[in-house]
């Protein structure tokens, strides 16, 4: 679990110490632990939200990697896409749920008091589990109500990137009417906005706007993915021994066509690669008495990758094995070639 909810926690605090003190100036200092006391309450009630999250996500076998409560981007962090769109509903669904639950509480809580400081806490925690859940029903990315929304498109459509698409423009527009609240207040209401208005607009827009905009291109990434394949994309390569000189490579490589140098042991097996960029940094005139293997960087083990292996497995390799070059094999386990990560970036901007 990782928090960065200390400045909004503050802020809360010195709000809420403030009402306590106007309206009870009798207790003094005491104040103070009043809204401390509502800080963790609502603090709490947030960590409810997320864990509903992610024991929905464990009930149907998700894994989850954190949970993080942080400033405008408390979120559970949800390994893996889900299966099926009623998988995708419930586990979004659940946590609003969970907060307009303990809002509700809150309020019958505030009920039974009636009255003094504890009467203010539960209804003010009534009031923000409210908000919580309502703001985070409203169809658009990055919000849970966004991935509803995806969610429901993609049970019409059987297409889950539809779905994204749609949800993520939902966050744009959501994004665009906060931006034009205050002035939307003004208008309807006659209510004056403040600079502070403003600016917490501007950064709540700005952060629905980015996170949609995004999912928005991740699932355009997505929708690209079936179609690239490695066989298509990898380099043809030349296999040499270790001790060959770089002019020598580059002359071999030139005769077969092929785009990349695979070092080979002795016993024939692919240990090295030669990258293009090792290959340039080295001046003609140097190149007979280099050796390809002092230019060669050690294959790892997450760094090869089969020729029959398309986008998702593509992309799950990088995400992993992050890597500039990686060897390809065919079924039999023989060199098929190289693929670089600048042919895969430029598969991607040509489709």
């Amino acid at each position: 679990m990782r928090f960065t909810w200390l400045p909004v926690a503050m802020l809360l605090a010195f709000g809420f110490s403030a009402v306590i003190g106007q309206q009870f100036p009798e207790i003094g200092v005491w104040r103070y632990a009043a809204a401390f006391a509502f800080v963790v309450a609502f603090t709490v009630s947030i960590l409810i939200h997320e864990l509903a999250h992610a024991l929905m996500a464990l009930r149907f076998g998700i894994g989850v990697s954190e949970i993080n409560l942080g400033f405008f981007a408390a979120g559970t962090h949800i390994e893996g896409e889900r299966k099926r769109p009623f998988e995708e509903f419930a586990v979004s669904v659940v946590g609003p749920i969970a907060s307009l639950i303990v809002g509700g509480l809150a309020y019958l809580g505030a009920r039974a008091v009636d009255d003094g400081v504890g009467y203010i806490a539960l209804w003010q925690l009534a009031v923000a589990n409210l908000i919580v859940g309502v703001t985070n029903l409203l169809p658009g990315l990055p919000l849970d109500g966004g991935w509803v929304l995806r969610a429901l498109v993609w049970k019409i459509t059987g297409n889950m990137h539809t779905g994204t698409i749609a949800a993520a423009w939902g966050g744009r527009i959501l994004a665009g009417l906060v931006l034009a609240l205050p002035v939307i207040l003004e208008r309807v209401f006659g209510r004056e906005p403040s600079i502070i208005d403003f600016l917490i607009a501007m950064a709540v827009g700005l952060f629905l706007y980015m996170g949609a905009t995004a999912q928005l291109m991740n699932a355009r990434l997505r929708n690209k993915l079936p179609t690239l394949q490695v066989r298509t994309m990898a380099r043809r390569a030349i296999a040499v021994h270790s001790h060959t000189p770089l002019s020598e490579a580059i002359r071999m490589a030139g005769t077969a066509h092929a785009g990349a140098i695979v070092v080979i042991d002795g016993d024939g097996k692919p240990h090295a690669l030669v990258s293009e960029a090792a290959v340039t940094a080295v001046a003609e005139n140097q190149r007979p008495w280099t050796t390809v293997s002092e230019l060669s960087t050690r294959i790892a083990a997450g760094h090869i990758i089969g020729v029959n292996d398309t986008g998702e497995e593509i992309l799950a390799t990088i995400r992993e094995h992050p890597a500039s070059e990686y060897l390809v094999l065919d079924a039999a386990g023989s060199v098929y070639g190289v693929l670089a990560t600048a042919d895969i970036e430029r598969a991607f901007r040509n489709r």
